[in-house]
């Protein structure tokens, strides 16, 4: 990887490898889960985006939209439900894959922190984002922006645990197959990690409430063991799987 790259420009350059699989296996492949560190089949992020949608009560009447939303593979199965989706991305590729893919969606090219807030949507979700924002001032502003979005709730998922910075970094380092390699490839390229005690005092300074973090649980993902999920609403959830993700 050239020293001058930015995370942007890693996903400008993705394209859609129709040799992939299904459709869902497709995206998930644009989206960047077919790394080294991410390689997932499409039943276990199945059942990830679906203890997901039992955690915050996503039904096929309610409205989602994921900031950072890549090609559209979280979205898939929710789309699939019923859901009105939509979502947001810095990448006009990827945009264009989302749009093709989920043709009902409404999908934007635009900057996480440039949320905006209307049409609401009952429930605004971000998955894997949150670690390629350059300051937790910026990740500050993105959750305000997604707050004032939603008008259930709101999912911060995958997000790096900074108490598991050392072991994170390891695991991509030996994934990568060694120092050098990982250097070369992703030099330039880091990752944002959070406390878990900062996302929780900002979803509650923003206004949230019933704030749960929890530990990312992906069967087969690699990075799930240094990732975790946070939760908040504007009022209490409905059913839930206290379990789930």
């Amino acid at each position: 990887m050239n020293p001058s790259s930015t995370w942007k420009q890693v996903w400008d350059s993705r394209t859609l490898d129709r040799s992939a699989g299904s459709i869902l296996a497709q995206l998930m492949a644009a989206d960047g889960l077919d790394s080294a560190f991410s390689r997932l089949g499409t039943i276990a992020w199945t059942d990830f985006v679906g203890a997901v949608a039992a955690r915050v009560a996503i039904t096929p009447d309610r409205s989602v939209f994921e900031v950072g939303c890549g090609a559209g593979a979280f979205l898939y199965g929710l789309d699939q439900m019923g859901c009105r989706v939509g979502g947001i991305d810095q990448s006009a590729a990827l945009i264009d894959i989302a749009r093709d893919a989920l043709p009902r969606g409404e999908f934007a090219v635009a900057d996480a922190a440039d949320i905006a807030p209307e049409p609401q949507a009952d429930i605004v979700i971000s998955c894997g984002v949150f670690l390629y924002f350059p300051s937790l001032d910026y990740a500050r502003t993105v959750i305000a922006a997604m707050v004032a979005k939603a008008r259930y709730g709101v999912a911060i998922l995958d997000v790096p645990d900074v108490a598991k910075a050392d072991a994170a970094q390891q695991f991509r380092i030996e994934a990568a197959g060694g120092e050098e390699a990982y250097a070369d490839r992703y030099r330039g390229l880091e990752h944002m990690y959070y406390e878990r005690d900062w996302m929780r005092r900002e979803l509650a300074a923003a206004g949230l409430t019933n704030i749960a973090i929890v530990d990312q649980q992906i069967e087969g993902y690699g990075n799930a063991p240094f990732r975790f999920n946070a939760f908040a609403f504007r009022r209490p959830p409905g059913p839930s799987t206290d379990s789930a993700a």
